[in-house]
């Protein structure tokens, strides 16, 4: 949930966000508001200053005023689910629109064919499903090399795969369909 805002400090609109995030079992509030190059993010109550700079697509810097720098690196695994590597840890995270605790049930599945696409341009370097493999959701599918780094992509929901599109070895680019999840 999006909604706009003064920031008294600049005397400018804000762009204000909203979630709760599932973290380790735990609701945590989350509001993320954005001054021009800065972010604002607060974490149940706590507010934190930052720049988020993007180096590529799935890459950024996290940079904080006390001169502490971080690379991240973020995959989107579904519609409100990233894993996001931060510091030489990785976390996955399910973001939640506020109102989804009033409407939404608590577990919800997925459903309907999904798409897993490259986040970044890379290398194929193994494929873990065949097609009619049946998977379940957060099951990797295919490991991706891209900036050094391995990245594995997993399915958003439980399904049948129903296309693989790429082999060992393929080079791919950013937002490359690789498998279909029917």
């Amino acid at each position: 949930m999006a909604t706009g805002g003064a920031d008294p400090r600049a005397g400018k609109r804000a762009h204000v966000m909203r979630w709760w995030v599932l973290r380790d079992g735990r609701q945590v509030e989350v509001t993320a508001r954005r001054f021009e190059n800065a972010w604002e993010i607060t974490l149940d109550g706590s507010p934190q200053r930052v720049e988020l700079l993007s180096i590529h697509p799935g890459l950024s810097a996290l940079c904080f005023p006390d001169g502490r720098n971080y690379g991240v690196a973020s995959q989107r695994l579904a519609r409100d689910r990233w894993r996001v590597s931060l510091a030489q840890r990785t976390f996955e995270v399910h973001l939640h629109d506020p109102l989804e605790r009033v409407v939404a049930p608590a577990a919800a599945a997925h459903a309907g064919p999904h798409e897993v696409r490259a986040p970044i341009p890379g290398r194929v370097v193994s494929v873990a499903v065949a097609e009619g493999d049946e998977v379940q959701a957060g099951q990797a599918l295919l490991v991706l090399e891209a900036m050094k780094m391995e990245n594995q992509l997993c399915a958003e929901g439980a399904g049948k795969v129903e296309r693989v599109l790429v082999a060992p070895g393929a080079t791919v680019e950013g937002g490359q369909v690789l498998v279909v999840v029917q």
